[in-house]
């Protein structure tokens, strides 16, 4: 019986038999993605992180950090506000200032990404960090009152608490959605997915690391800036608890979502004995095969192990499955892989 072919692998086959319209496609739908990631994000920094009004009666301990080059460029903005007799006005144009230090600060970064990742990879990270500067300043000076209207719910009911987990949520997913198309967010996202990539473990747990220190820039300078023995001093020591929540927030959404550096172990027992061979010859990457009894049955059996990336499991078990419907598979999560894994490269 000859299945038939849905919707779906239809689509495809026809886009892949027209190769210009296969590539109008692929490279529009990443550019959507790349926007939706980059507005959350932009949302997320103008409600939750620092909403203008409603940190202007206590800028200083109302003011979350954020990770990466989003939280250097904080840092950069409350630094110059240290400068005895600056001359630059940073409240009045926070957002255009945070705008321009955002994009200026990821421009080295792009080298790295460029020859240390992938040129495909760095063009669409450029585009996501251009459209968050551009999202940053649009919310917070022509949409003012929706912006200020959600901060201040947020605000009302739940506090910093609230901020924070809605900010991390927000940040987690905009760096997720960007490195489902194989992009990033920009910052130290590059960072980590670079080191992520080179060992082939999740990503999330590097970001977390890198912008510790960036919290930790964040409290020395606010600190002198509020006085070190000010009753202001203990709300914004306190603050970075919640900064610290956010991270955590940030990088669980993130390693739920990004499913690139996930490792699975599929272990499948077949009478089938040239089951692993064919399934070699499918799937990118090599397997180990043991021989074996059936303890009930006593008949002879092969056990087949296969280590994939979690977003291959679906596509190796329906394989599995149409060449032998009655095999046992069992699949399981990994921390940890070491040797030559083959993992899809990045254009």
């Amino acid at each position: 019986m000859v299945k038939k072919k849905s919707f779906l692998n239809k689509t495809k086959e026809f886009l892949l038999d027209h190769e210009a319209l296969y590539f109008s496609v692929k490279y529009g739908w990443a550019f959507i993605v790349c926007t939706v990631s980059a507005l959350i994000f932009a949302f997320g920094y103008a409600c939750f992180l620092v909403p203008s009004k409603l940190i202007e009666a206590e800028p200083d301990t109302l003011r979350l950090i954020s990770g990466g080059i989003s939280g250097i460029s904080q840092n950069v903005i409350i630094a110059i506000t240290l400068i005895p007799g600056n001359f630059i006005e940073v409240h009045n144009c926070e957002s255009l200032v945070y705008g321009i230090l955002y994009f200026a600060l990821n421009l080295p970064l792009m080298f790295l990404s460029w020859f240390g990742v992938g040129k495909r990879f760095t063009i669409f990270t450029i585009i996501n960090v251009a459209e968050v500067s551009l999202f940053s300043f649009i919310l917070s000076n022509y949409a003012e009152g929706f912006v200020s209207a959600v901060a201040e719910f947020c605000s009302a009911n739940g506090g910093m608490l609230s901020r924070a987990l809605f900010a991390g949520v927000c940040t987690g997913l905009s760096s997720a959605l960007a490195y489902k198309i194989d992009a990033s967010a920009g910052g130290i996202d590059v960072v980590a997915y670079y080191i992520g990539l080179k060992k082939s473990t999740m990503v999330g747990k590097y970001s977390v690391i890198i912008n510790s220190f960036t919290i930790t820039i964040f409290v020395i300078l606010t600190m002198t800036k509020v006085g070190w023995t000010s009753g202001q001093a203990l709300s914004v020591f306190a603050s970075v608890f919640y900064a610290i929540l956010y991270l955590i927030m940030t990088m669980l959404v993130v390693d739920l979502i990004n499913l690139r550096n996930k490792k699975m172990l599929i272990e499948t027992v077949t009478s089938h004995e040239d089951l692993g061979r064919t399934l070699i010859e499918m799937v990118p990457h090599a397997a180990t095969q043991i021989q074996a009894k059936g303890v009930y049955s006593g008949s002879d059996k092969w056990i087949i192990r296969i280590v994939i990336s979690s977003y291959e499991v679906k596509k190796t078990v329906n394989l599995i499955r149409s060449l032998d419907d009655s095999a046992f598979i069992s699949v399981t999560e990994l921390k940890q892989v070491y040797g030559r894994f083959f993992t899809r490269p990045i254009k």
